[in-house]
């Protein structure tokens, strides 16, 4: 952009902006320097003082003087008035090729007079506000200065200390960098304080800068220069309004914050909200990233914490968060309730309306959870720390969608701290709802034993609590982990102790269905098909339309285990046009707490699962479900046996009449996979085929292997193909 040298017609402008310190001035006095042979004429330099705390803003017709005096003009013959000075000015540069850099304007007011009409001139403006006025009005070019990259902040290092020494200490040099966050006046700082104690090693500054606190101390060289009093430049600037909502938003630990959230810390409107945000924008101490969200280079967030440390009270402080909470708290409601109908919402007086949003469709909620999910997990850990009672509350609410995209790792975190919650708040109705949610995590993640505790002491707070009804839910889920563990008599009798105790008890069943889905499944594993499929049906007859599909699954699992593939097929058709037909085909890879759960797909995979995969079903949402570490442990076959087995999925296709049955289910395979990985928002597709395929391959081992090694018949090539089309089916 600052190639040019003006045309012949016009007059060149170029502004430069970006966040305290990142450079701008040095970066025009640098290149200003290397091209003064493209302007014959000379150049103009001014200091506007835009952000100077010592001084006023230079006044453009203080600015002006200067370049007319400096043009040659002797001081007495200069005019007094603004107007009469912009107009000597360009008529001075008629005619001239010259440079004028402005550096460290205020605002495009202040500019604007300073502009020449000469054409062939070129006007280079650096500020810490975007000049869109300027942009907008008088064609300027905008450079946005962004951080350094690691590469080139390294390279900033080592002109100051030489490669030796960055050589010597890297992984000390890799937490300056981090710690600056690529801001070079950072940077500068600390290669400076380096450079003057060769003596003392880099990862003793490293250990400086860890904390907030001791960072900003540590970039603190004295006078107008520190990393605070640069940043204070931009503060000062800011309206009172922007100013608050600068030192709140650097408060939660959130990543990034989304206008809505903003307008809750505010306690404003989103429109009110967005002119606050836009200001902050404009002054570089806030960054608008895609999707409406916003982002604090880290240095910066330190700094407006600080600052809300020192203006603003602990009750101020704590409100603000307490709105943020609540803000997640309430939408985090709304979306459950549109991903799943069924779960009903808080019976609330009056919400205002930066604490609510409401979601027209289901691709809207889960749009919203997958651009949220790391803040809310943030904003519980933090709200959790504080002791804010509602703090646990979001940890509950969070469970269903973190279970539904498999984000297994999150939702474990966030159930165990809103455990300590709830406990240290003496809420025990909480307590017990969240040791059900942790030990769905332990399950995904295979921690059986961990799982089985949790469910336990879930049972006895409920039983303490009199609420009978969800200490039966407990035994419902107590049998899932036996299933998971292969444990099926342990699964039927925990199945039936729920059903004898959900007759037993006062008040409305809580999973409708869900110990007959248990029940069933964990018969069909005992091999007692009489017994299984009328629980099965009843788990079916109560399960809402988004269990119906779920509970179809379990049907033709079943089947399956029975031997009888034209129903399992059939029924798995069933459930996956079930899916469709309500438009969740995909998009639900985890069937909800009120519905039915499929089984043997999971343990399926579990058995041919790839050793090491990053990719488990538990970590990615996918609709074959199984805790990570069952994976990893299963028994592994060699290489050999899967050469075998890739040579009789080869065999197969060799085969007329198992073609015809192959390539239908490996277009399904495909297709399947497709809407998965898609509404799983994977990008490492090509990973997740290779996993699959070494899933499928397993089943075809297993045939061979289990033969002895001996060729297969066309039979028994039909019921593997048939296991792998069902398998995926479901």
């Amino acid at each position: 952009m600052l190639n040019g040298t003006g045309s012949d017609h016009t007059v060149l402008v170029s502004t430069i902006d970006g966040l305290a310190g990142v450079g701008k001035s040095t970066l025009v006095v640098q290149w200003a320097h290397q091209v003064r042979e493209r302007f014959p004429d000379g150049e103009l330099y001014v200091n506007l003082r835009g952000f100077d705390p010592a001084a006023e803003p230079m006044t453009p017709g203080e600015a002006l003087g200067g370049f007319i005096t400096a043009l040659g003009v002797a001081p007495e013959a200069v005019p007094l008035a603004e107007d009469a000075r912009a107009a000597q000015f360009r008529t001075l540069l008629h005619g001239r090729r010259m440079l004028v850099v402005l550096d460290n304007a205020r605002n495009a007011e202040q500019v604007l007079p300073l502009l020449p009409a000469s054409p062939g001139c070129l006007v280079v403006v650096t500020s810490r506000q975007r000049l869109d006025g300027l942009v907008a009005h008088h064609g300027a070019q905008r450079l946005a200065l962004e951080t350094l990259t690691r590469d080139e902040g390294r390279r900033l290092l080592a002109r100051y200390l030489g490669g030796e020494r960055l050589e010597h200490e890297p992984e000390a040099v890799e937490a300056l960098l981090h710690h600056c966050a690529g801001l070079p006046l950072a940077l500068t700082l600390v290669a400076v304080q380096a450079d003057a104690e060769p003596d003392v090693p880099l990862e003793d500054l490293a250990i400086d800068l860890r904390s907030e606190r001791d960072r900003l101390d540590a970039l603190d060289a004295g006078g107008e220069t520190g990393i605070r009093a640069v940043f204070s430049w931009s503060y000062r600037s800011l309206s009172p309004q922007a100013a608050r909502l600068f030192r709140l938003l650097g408060l939660p630990n959130s990543p990034d914050i989304s206008a809505g959230a903003a307008a809750a810390v505010a306690g404003t409107d989103h429109r009110g909200v967005r002119r606050l945000l836009a200001e902050l924008c404009r002054a570089h101490l806030l960054t608008r990233r895609a999707g409406d969200r916003y982002v604090f280079h880290d240095l910066l967030r330190a700094y407006a914490r600080e600052r809300a440390h020192a203006d603003d009270s602990a009750q101020e402080r704590t409100a603000a968060f307490q709105r943020l909470l609540d803000h997640y708290l309430y939408t985090t409601y709304a979306a459950n309730h549109r991903l799943e109908p069924t779960r009903p919402l808080p019976e609330l007086d009056h919400v205002d309306e930066y604490l609510w949003r409401d979601f027209a469709t289901y691709e809207q909620a889960l749009g919203w959870w997958d651009a949220e999910h790391a803040n809310v997990l943030s904003v519980i850990r933090q709200a959790v720390a504080l002791r804010l009672p509602r703090g646990p509350w979001l940890a509950h609410a969070a469970t269903f969608p973190f279970k539904l995209r498999g984000l297994v790792e999150e939702m474990e975190v966030s159930s165990a701290d809103g455990v300590a919650g709830a406990q240290g708040s003496g809420d025990r109705p909480l307590q017990a709802r969240l040791l059900s949610d942790l030990s769905t995590a332990y399950l995904f993640r295979g921690e059986f034993d961990a799982s089985i505790r949790c469910r336990q002491s879930a049972a006895e707070l409920f039983a303490e609590l009199g609420e009978h009804q969800w200490e039966a839910l407990m035994h419902a889920v107590l049998g899932e982990t036996f299933l998971e563990m292969e444990r099926y008599a342990d699964a039927a009798a925990s199945a039936r102790e729920a059903l004898r105790m959900q007759g037993s008890a006062h008040g409305k069943v809580i999973d409708p269905g869900g110990a007959d889905a248990v029940l069933g499944l964990a018969l069909a594993h005992l091999g007692e098909f009489s017994e299984a499929f009328p629980p099965l049906h009843r788990a079916f007859a109560v399960a809402d339309q988004f269990g119906q599909g779920y509970a179809l699954t379990n049907l033709g699992s079943a089947h399956f285990l029975a031997g009888d593939m034209e129903n399992a097929v059939r029924t798995y058709h069933q459930a996956v046009q079930h899916r469709r037909d309500i438009g969740h085909e995909s998009a639900k890879p985890y069937a909800s707490p009120s519905s039915a759960k499929p089984c043997e797909p999971r343990v399926a995979w579990r058995r041919h699962g790839t050793p090491g995969s990053r990719h488990s079903p538990s970590s990615t949402g996918s609709g074959i479900r199984t805790p990570r570490t069952s994976a990893n442990t299963s028994t592994r076959s060699t290489p050999r046996n899967h050469d075998q087995a890739r040579s009789g999925m080869l065999e197969a296709t060799r085969r007329p009449e198992l073609r015809e049955l192959l390539t239908p289910a490996s277009a399904t395979i495909r297709e399947m996979a497709a809407d998965r990985l898609g509404a799983a928002g994977v990008t490492d597709s090509a990973d997740r085929a290779r996993d699959f395929v070494a899933f499928l391959d397993g089943l075809l081992l297993e045939q061979i292997t289990g033969s002895g090694g001996r060729e297969l018949d066309d039979a028994a090539l039909r019921a593997t193909i048939r296991r792998m089309l069902t398998a995926v089916m479901s």
